[in-house]
């Protein structure tokens, strides 16, 4: 039988390939929600009437994807929360793992964000290189041998590339066609993880280069099709976009959710995007894009032997022999205030030991991100209790940073006289301390990365209310001050790793570089509108409006600097209404009101409207 016409085209899929039996894998949100539940049911155990089922379902109506939910876990019981992923094992691939390896085996490229090995089990079994189970139903063994009359002749062996040791030699060699799996995966044996992007700090660090060019070299096929996809993935989503704007791509899903950005960003990208059966399916595209002689029906019959709902409650059942609730409760905690409900959240860490590990940190972080009342007062004296009684370095200074960050909030919120003095002489004497003592970042880089980003940030509040103040001749120099405070943040971007940070990193030293442009009579820098824009949509993908409404400030500041005035209020307007979205009080955080009541008053000065 004649193999099928591929032409040079490259795939891009999600998890929507491996739903279909037999590898019967969770689609969408599956695996997270039942994270969720695991971790519901261990708060619930711990705190009683402080976890109710309306906090689960409003972290689940918040779309958070699978990696913000196991970066909480992760932070308080360890690598045990990512074992989780081993219950994504397979034995039989489905027709779509099938359908994708013959594109690979006719020379096709292939990117996923999967971490299941299905594809990989697929080529292995067109091949001949593997048998199907012993076990297996009888259909299986019957439809296979006129799949292996698909194969072209002493096929290679299929370059799977997943560690970040692999995408390196990948890159080398010329990047040949392979699949490409950009969050890490599982090995072939299915008993380790490599290097798996699982936790959301990762995501929002962006790709690897190795990995990001990975994603921007489908631009360069004949074609893309990306199926089995709803575009959750903070690092991948914009360079995906980007690719498909460049080559004839067609979008493929069954369905997205109702607020999903995908049908406004494809048709903007000019993207074809298909939905709804059978158009949508992953295994309708993918014979689709083979074309020739159509490759014959795969069984969908279900395997004997444990399936994912087993293996997964397995790993449930561990986690709690190896962990005891509280910690769980912590991530708990810690998930109830990223939805915004800090009252809750402070209420649930009240209740735990304070001697638990890690309890009064995260305790600490609550009130310091809620700073309301005597929060940071409150937060200050935890931060100084957990410092002198911390073991390893890293906890001392952080700390020692978060408290120059309570007196930089001081300095902005009610300090008078000589007490603005001392706050700020705090503010940027406990950063400075900490470059020291990590020989500026010769030791802990992401704590000296960290100082840096403390420094910037003091020096932006400063620059922000000089701007409104001084007189407009004297702008230039503030222009330069402007210039050499995102020095600072150059420095923490060199130094840090943690995905949060290096965003916040980003976002304040590209409004650093918005206001020298303004204040400096400036054009607005195109990378920083362009950083921006992507940091924004990165925001947006993993559900961070207050971040996204950081990088609209900074937008604005852009458009008036190129004259802009209606836009940049109108930007503005975005952020305020960003800032407040989803907040149980109906107001912005009090450092994002500040930042667009200073963005506001600029414009005006610039309009000539009194203030």
């Amino acid at each position: 039988m004649a193999g099928p016409r591929v032409a040079p085209a490259a795939v891009f899929t999600g998890a929507g390939i491996s739903g279909d039996e037999p590898a019967a894998l969770p689609r969408g949100f599956g695996l997270r929600d039942d994270v969720l539940a695991t971790m519901h049911q261990a708060a619930r155990r711990r705190l009683a009437g402080l976890v109710t089922d309306v906090q689960l379902e409003a972290v689940r109506a918040e779309s958070y994807k699978l990696e913000v939910v196991l970066g909480r876990l992760w932070g308080t019981v360890g690598p045990d929360a990512l074992n989780c992923v081993f219950a994504l094992r397979v034995s039989v691939p489905n027709e779509a793992h099938l359908l994708a390896a013959l594109h690979l085996l006719h020379g096709g490229t292939h990117v996923t964000v999967n971490f299941d090995v299905g594809i990989e089990l697929a080529y292995d079994l067109i091949c001949g290189r593997a048998d199907l189970p012993a076990d297996a139903p009888h259909d299986y063994h019957a439809a296979l041998p006129a799949w292996r009359a698909l194969a072209p002749p002493d096929p290679p062996a299929l370059l799977a590339v997943s560690s970040h040791e692999e995408f390196a030699d990948w890159l080398r060699a010329g990047r040949p066609p392979a699949l490409l799996k950009v969050h890490g995966g599982l090995d072939r044996r299915q008993s380790t993880l490599a290097d798996v992007v699982v936790v959301d700090i990762e995501e929002l660090a962006q790709l690897t280069a190795e990995r990001a060019a990975a994603v921007e070299g489908l631009g360069d096929a004949d074609r893309l099709l990306i199926t089995g996809y709803s575009g959750g993935d903070p690092d991948v989503y914009g360079p995906l976009l980007a690719a498909g704007a460049r080559t004839p791509t067609t979008w493929c899903c069954l369905s997205l959710p109702a607020a999903s950005t995908v049908p406004a960003d494809a048709r903007r990208h000019g993207i074809d995007l298909v939905q709804g059966a059978p158009d949508g399916l992953a295994v309708t595209a993918l014979r689709g894009l083979l074309g020739g002689v159509p490759p014959p029906a795969w069984p969908s019959v279900r395997l004997p032997g444990d399936g994912y709902q087993v293996r997964f409650e397995r790993w449930r059942r561990g986690l709690r022999a190896a962990h005891p609730d509280e910690l769980v409760a912590q991530s708990w905690a810690w998930l109830i205030a990223d939805i915004g409900d800090l009252d809750a959240a402070e209420a649930m860490l009240s209740a735990l030991p304070e001697d638990a590990p890690g309890a009064r940190l995260r305790h600490a972080e609550i009130l310091y991100n809620r700073a309301r009342g005597d929060d940071r007062v409150r937060a200050g004296r935890m931060f100084r209790a957990v410092a002198a009684g911390a073991a390893d370095a890293a906890t001392r200074l952080h700390c020692l940073l978060r408290l120059g960050d309570i007196a930089r909030g001081r300095a902005a919120r009610d300090a008078r006289g000589v007490r603005i003095v001392s706050d700020l002489v705090e503010a940027y004497a406990r950063p400075a301390h900490v470059i020291v003592v990590t020989r500026n970042g010769r030791r802990q880089p992401e704590e000296a990365g960290d100082a840096y980003r403390a420094l910037q940030q003091t020096s932006l509040r400063l620059l922000e209310r000089l701007v409104l103040v001084a007189p407009r001749p004297t702008w230039p120099v503030v222009a330069i001050l402007c210039r050499g405070a995102a020095v600072l943040g150059g420095q923490a971007a060199r130094l840090a790793r943690n995905g949060n940070r290096l965003a916040l990193v980003r976002q304040h030293r590209g409004l650093l570089r918005a206001l020298a442009a303004l204040l400096g009579a400036r054009p607005g820098p195109v990378d920083v509108r362009d950083d921006m824009r992507a940091l924004r949509a990165t925001y947006r993908a993993a559900d961070d409006l207050p971040g996204a409404a950081g990088c609209a400030v900074t937008l604005a500041v852009l458009a008036a600097a190129d004259g802009d005035l209606s836009g940049a209020r109108a930007l503005v307007a975005e952020a305020l209404r960003d800032y407040v979205a989803g907040r149980p009080d109906g107001r912005p955080l009090f450092a994002g009101e500040a930042l667009v009541d200073v963005a506001t008053r600029l414009i005006d000065r610039l309009d000539g409207v009194r203030p």
